[in-house]
């Protein structure tokens, strides 16, 4: 019988109800999943039942480490000190690290992805230790793989320029619209509910990347502009918040109650996918300025939806948005406000955006990226062939 190699998806940063990266990463296995590649998988998690659609496929296996579980310390340790075991027990012939740390120390070759590289951009918006943790880990981690994907053309980019060794082993595989909003349909009818004035709609962790401080001063100049004045109070749009807490939010959230006690500010913790496809489906737009992100995953949401993005104007917000939303620069706060003012008052602007976008979304597939990916594989698995 001729030998199907076999590939370990390392995913050990999927938690339950995953967001963003971690929706992604379910993603691409599901579309790996779709058809036989001539591969075996083993997806390792630190959760049992994330992966559960994929238990009973042909060719694939979950394997819980329930060592890995817990913080960014003890994943580390046993990224180092155990993973290399677990894929020699496996008689694994391939590593894909979906994120890039990976062990220094590999009994097979390694693929590593990076999603964004913000720890380096914009160093003082990720917390210690884990910003020196990465700064010592992930350039000699990067040296050791073997192949490197990034998820979009700006992160190939940054990651070719910070580690400039690494530019002949990047390999762009674009990511796609998360499938949990392809099959969704938005009410022709649906609004704010009864008594609620139009929002604009952010959607992500609370964490200082997200550039939510910027957000909210540039949504304080909008209400204090003369347009605003100009108009009924009911007409002006709420700004309403949608996302985990991250780390340092306990000064954004103190921020935050001047506008919520003024009934103009809403903070919403997790929400179930249905609850947020609602709000997708009500909201006037999605105000997204990050500073930096390797793709932007609720821009396509939103535009699946027929919601209106302003996104910022550059890394992979920009890429993934195309011509299809309001850019913004993101470290302007009179530019953010600016936008949410076109957002609000021009209505022609409002519904190009809306019609175009789930156009947009449709050009972004999980199928394309996984075909990708597996090409990858193929070109370590067999170097000859490719060569």
């Amino acid at each position: 019988m001729t030998h199907r190699p076999h590939v370990i998806l390392e995913s050990l940063q999927v938690r339950g109800n995953p967001t963003g990266t971690g929706r992604g990463i379910m993603d691409l296995c599901s579309a790996l999943a779709e058809r036989d590649r001539g591969l075996d998988f083993t997806v390792l998690t630190t959760e049992r039942g994330v992966f559960h659609e994929l238990e009973d496929r042909p060719g694939w296996r979950v394997r819980e480490c329930p060592q890995a579980r817990g913080g960014s310390l003890r994943k580390a340790l046993y990224t180092q000190f155990r993973l290399p075991g677990l894929v020699r027990s496996l008689d694994g012939d391939l590593l894909h690290s979906m994120q890039f740390l990976v062990p220094l120390r590999s009994p097979c070759p390694v693929v590593a992805t990076v999603h964004d590289l913000a720890w380096l951009l914009f160093p003082e918006t990720i917390e210690e230790p884990r910003r020196s943790y990465y700064r010592w880990m992930v350039p000699r981690s990067l040296e050791r793989v073997d192949a490197i994907v990034a998820n979009s053309r700006s992160t190939a980019a940054d990651t070719a320029r910070f580690f400039p060794g690494t530019a002949d082993k990047i390999h762009l595989t674009p990511h796609g619209t998360p499938r949990w909003v392809l099959d969704r349909v938005c009410e022709e009818t649906q609004t704010p509910p009864p008594g609620m004035r139009p929002f604009f709609l952010f959607v992500g962790t609370l964490e200082p990347r997200k550039n939510l401080p910027r957000l909210i001063d540039a949504y304080e100049t909008f209400l204090a502009s003369d347009q605003v004045r100009k108009v009924p109070d009911e007409t002006v749009p709420d700004l309403v918040l949608a996302g985990g807490r991250g780390w340092k939010d306990s000064r954004l959230r103190g921020r935050i109650e001047d506008l919520r006690g003024r009934g103009r500010l809403r903070v919403l913790d997790y929400c179930s996918l249905d609850d947020l496809w609602n709000l997708y489906c009500s909201a006037l737009a999605l105000v997204f300025p990050s500073l930096n992100e390797g793709f932007g995953l609720p821009i396509l949401e939103a535009m699946a939806a027929g919601l209106p993005v302003l996104t910022a104007d550059r890394s992979g917000t920009a890429e993934v948005a195309g011509n299809k939303a309001l850019l913004v620069d993101p470290e302007n706060v009179e530019n953010i406000a600016n936008g949410l003012a076109r957002l609000a008052f021009d209505g022609d602007l409002l519904a190009k955006l809306a019609a175009e976008g789930p156009d947009r979304a449709r050009e972004w597939s999980w199928s394309r990226t996984a075909d990708l990916t597996v090409s990858v594989y193929h070109q370590l698995l067999d170097p000859v062939q490719f060569k």
